[in-house]
């Protein structure tokens, strides 16, 4: 298990260009960019939303990851949360693995696994830079893409991603917020967020229901 920390921003696609300058001028070293594909999971009754839990599959590079992210906490955007990561061979959900973390629901009844399916996926294109400030490492992350639900009718529901994600890789969660706190003041369009991807997901599921 690890602790994700990260600050969440969004931001209008005009903005964009102002941010890949700043972040360039800042020292900031831009990584090759990414294609992530990412499924959803829950049960038609939404246990695990409810247990304010998201378990995804997410396509990398060729290579499928299973994740268990708990809701933890989330105040002015700035995200902290427990979560857990698993390479795994195909794009099928393991849920022996979950039995590694201390989720209190798998260790109750498991007759619910059978029931789980995607719910909603999200799609984007990620940009990367490494930002090494005061002794902190943050990886400020780029997203550009969608989150999408197809209903059983075939009516399909999107809702776009632009944001950015200063997710805290070494060093402390103070430099972190002034890091985040430095993008905002030079560009006001950037406004600090509280909801996840996986919140949005739920939300659009919700409309469609």
């Amino acid at each position: 298990m690890a602790i994700e920390t990260e600050s969440k921003l969004t931001l209008p696609d005009h903005a964009i260009a102002q941010v890949k300058t700043l972040l360039t001028a800042s020292g900031a070293q831009q990584l090759e960019k990414q294609r992530l594909l990412n499924w959803y999971f829950d049960t038609p009754d939404l246990l695990l939303s409810a247990d304010k839990v998201a378990l995804r599959i997410r396509e990398q590079d060729g290579t499928y990851i299973q994740t268990l992210k708990t809701k933890g906490q989330s105040v002015n955007g700035l995200h902290q949360r427990a979560e857990w990561e698993w390479v795994i061979e195909k794009p099928e959900l393991q849920f022996e693995l979950l039995m590694e973390t201390d989720w209190p629901l798998v260790e109750q009844s498991k007759e619910w696994a059978n029931d789980l399916h995607v719910i909603f996926e999200t799609n984007f294109d990620r940009s990367i830079w490494m930002l090494e400030q005061a002794g902190t490492l943050v990886e400020i992350a780029l997203d550009q893409g969608e989150v999408s639900y197809t209903s059983a009718a075939g009516d399909n529901y999107v809702d776009k991603i632009c944001e950015l994600e200063l997710e805290l890789k070494e060093g402390s969660v103070e430099q972190l917020v002034a890091i985040t706190a430095e993008l905002v003041a030079a560009i006001p369009e950037l406004q600090p967020s509280d909801i996840s991807k996986a919140q949005r997901g739920y939300q659009l599921y919700g409309q469609a229901l």
